[in-house]
């Protein structure tokens, strides 16, 4: 078994380091009474020790906090290193976002007309059947639908490109000024009757 932060001990056992582990999981703000209270009420199969004694004798003996301090700092460390990661390849890069767009728009288009044995044909008109009437006068009529979801999401595709790219600028409000970029002023003149 292998520690999480820090070197074992001579003498330290795989019951004292699984138990070390399980508390430095735990994080800040981590107990030992807490660690003893998750041994004995969740009935975990075979608990490195059900002795909150036990525990804290490891914890001293090994010097847990040590450990911890060790770990904190490890997992603060993992974590920015995970964030840059995820931030900084795949689709966190435009470039990446605009090729996963430009193959869903192709995929979208290569549905919409599909190659066929008699040549192209497209999914824009979708066969369909409407029963017209009703009861023993109902008869079925072959119809054609629109495939409206197909277009919908090739143009939201086509819309997400547009977007990432800077092709379509949208603009959330008009902003108006009075001379020389100043404030606007209003002047309300009171109408006089007569």
């Amino acid at each position: 078994m292998q520690l999480l932060a820090g070197e074992a001990r001579s003498g330290e056992r795989s019951a004292a380091i699984q138990a070390c582990n399980d508390w430095l999981r735990m994080g800040p703000g981590r107990s030992l009474p807490e660690l003893h209270r998750r041994y004995t009420e969740n009935h975990r199969d075979s608990p490195p020790t059900e002795s909150l004694g036990t525990l804290k004798q490891w914890s001293s003996r090994y010097d847990w906090a040590k450990r911890a301090e060790e770990w904190d700092a490890g997992a603060e460390e993992r974590k920015n290193t995970a964030y840059t990661e995820a931030m900084q390849t795949g689709l966190a890069l435009a470039h990446e976002r605009v090729n996963g767009l430009k193959r869903l728009a192709g995929f979208l288009e290569e549905q919409m007309y599909e190659q066929g044995a008699g040549g192209v044909y497209h999914n824009i008109w979708l066969p369909d059947v409407k029963i017209v009437g009703h009861g023993e006068d109902a008869e079925a009529v072959d119809i054609e639908r629109f495939n409206a979801a197909i277009i919908a999401q090739y143009r939201g595709a086509l819309d997400d490109l547009a977007k990432e790219t800077g092709g379509r600028v949208q603009k959330s409000s008009t902003e108006l000024t009075g001379k020389d970029g100043e404030a606007l002023t209003f002047v309300f003149k009171r109408r006089e009757d007569g």
